[in-house]
This record gives C-alpha cells, structure tokens and sequence, in this order.
C-alpha cells in the first residue's frame, strides 16, 4: 500500500466507524421504544393492557408521609396488610392483580388527595393505588400508608 492509500484509509476509517456504530444504535433505539410502547397480555379469555414504568407520565402527586398523615388524621389506619406474594403484584404499570379487595378511599381522605383526570385512588391492604380508570393498569404506589 503507498503512503497515498494508507492516507485515504486513515482518514475514511473513522467515518465509516462511526457511520455504522451510528446505524447500530438507530437499532437499539428503535427496539427500546417498540419495548416502552403498551402491549396486550392475554390472561385466559381476557386481554390486560399493561404499559411500561417508564411510559407512565401520571404520579401520586402526594409522598407516602403525607398520605400517611391524612390517613392518620381520618383514623384510616390499622388495615391489615395483604399477604407479601400477593403484595408484590403491585408494580407501577401492570395491571391490578386478579381476585384482589380493592377498596375506594373514603370520601373525607379523597377530598384531599391529587386528583387525577381517568384516574382513581384504591385501598388495597394497606396501600394507596392510584389506578387508570379504562385499563386497571396501576400508575402509582404509596406503600402501607394504612398500615
């Protein structure tokens, strides 16, 4: 190779290193957001729309202190909690768990909770849900804030 080539190739080589590490990370993109987008899991005959954590833009908009506090002040605590296999069921977008005693929240605490266009509070155990009213999907979770 003369000195004319070796001068193009280390020139060019970068480029093109680049340009095709580029296009693989185009790729991977592309595949996380096909992953972040809702899908559809069948459970027997029923279909659950579930959606990705990281899309879910809707938080409680309350800490668990400060819930905890209302439900003090309401007399709401003491609940007992639901077993811990069960409890662990209750993830940030996934649906609410079959078979589960989900509650309202009384009137008195949900008057003073954020409210949320399509969505509304539960009492499940001793945790506050905040749940989307059209899928069941859970948006937020305050964590034995009736405990």
């Amino acid at each position: 190779m003369n000195a004319r080539t070796r001068l193009w190739v280390a020139l060019i080589a970068p480029l093109l290193t680049q340009h095709v590490m580029a296009a693989d990370d185009d790729k991977g993109h592309e595949h996380k957001s096909k992953a972040a987008e809702k899908h559809v899991k069948h459970q027997g005959k029923q279909k659950v729309t579930e959606l990705n954590p990281a899309h879910i833009t809707v938080s409680a908009g309350i800490s668990v202190t400060d819930a905890r506090a209302l439900a003090k002040r309401y007399k709401l605590t003491g609940q007992s909690a639901l077993p811990p296999g069960i409890r662990k069921n209750l993830v940030r977008g996934k649906a609410l768990p079959p078979g589960i005693v989900n509650k309202s929240v009384p009137a008195a605490m949900l008057a003073e909770l954020p409210q949320h266009q399509g969505y509304e509070w539960q009492v499940v155990g001793t945790d506050v849900v905040l749940v989307s009213i059209a899928t069941a999907v859970i948006t937020d979770v305050l964590i034995d804030v009736l405990n």
